[in-house]
């Protein structure tokens, strides 16, 4: 009976909406819109709106996602810019941006695997740096990577010396990353706050990179030499990139001695 009702109200409509002349439907029609239909077109109208809304924010979502990445990106290359350039002097040797993408070994003993192997022309030995100091050694190359052997590594030992007065040492670290200056007599000229750099003695790096500065200096009654405790102005563990120093130390005064 509701139903039937209905359709005899909208019969009803229907046949009073064609009863006269366009104009006469016209303004007809505009009465029963702004009256009985007005919460149907409106409910319509919103339903519209809300997909229209929802389309919209679709398209600033997809935006902010591309420009999200492009920012990504850009803020990566101007990480490697910045990673690249480096605050001291590395005299004429080339050098190569290389990506840490993993460890090899457990707590300070741990390795840094690199993105850079033979086909980049890696070789072992070859000196690692960063922006702010060096970094280790290369001590195993594979095709596409290799692997690093860091300074706060307890297998890792370098000649060093003080920038101040060019006292020599070797420098090693202990198994919970803790760097010292070795072989040091006493009586010698250092102090808490010398800066080290690399000697010309190092295998590896080049004279006068530089490695740390001295916090504590260690002396022992019993011991011939003393040490010295070293910050070192990098921590392996915090860097995503290294700079791949291409030096080949010449060492062939070690053959020349051999026939002496």
């Amino acid at each position: 009976m509701k139903r039937e009702f209905h359709f005899l109200i909208y019969l009803i409509l229907a046949i009073l909406l064609f009863i006269g002349n366009n104009e006469n439907r016209l303004l007809k029609a505009q009465f029963l819109s702004e009256t009985i239909y007005f919460p149907l077109i409106n409910s319509i109208q919103k339903f519209n709106s809300l997909f229209d809304l929802k389309e919209k924010n679709q398209q600033l979502s997809e935006k902010l996602s591309e420009y999200t990445i492009r920012i990504t990106e850009l803020e990566n290359k101007l990480s490697k810019i910045e990673n690249y350039r480096i605050d001291y002097n590395t005299g004429s040797y080339s050098h190569l941006l290389a990506d840490i993408v993993g460890f090899k070994g457990e707590f300070q003993e741990r390795c840094l695997i690199i993105n850079k192997g033979k086909k980049d022309k890696i070789k072992l030995d070859y000196p690692v740096i960063s922006n702010d100091g060096i970094v280790g050694k290369i001590i195993s190359v594979s095709h596409n990577y290799s692997i690093v052997l860091p300074l706060d590594n307890s297998r890792f030992e370098l000649g060093i010396m003080s920038k101040r007065k060019h006292l020599q040492g070797i420098m090693k670290s202990d198994v919970f990353g803790n760097s010292y200056m070795t072989l040091i007599k006493p009586g010698s000229d250092i102090k808490v706050g010398d800066v080290i750099i690399t000697s010309q003695i190092s295998s590896v790096f080049p004279k006068g990179f530089p490695v740390g500065q001295i916090t504590k200096l260690i002396g022992s009654k019993t011991d011939i030499f003393m040490s010295a405790k070293i910050q070192t102005f990098i921590n392996p563990s915090e860097l995503d990139q290294t700079v791949i120093l291409l030096y080949e130390k010449d060492e062939s005064y070690e053959e020349e001695l051999k026939d002496n």
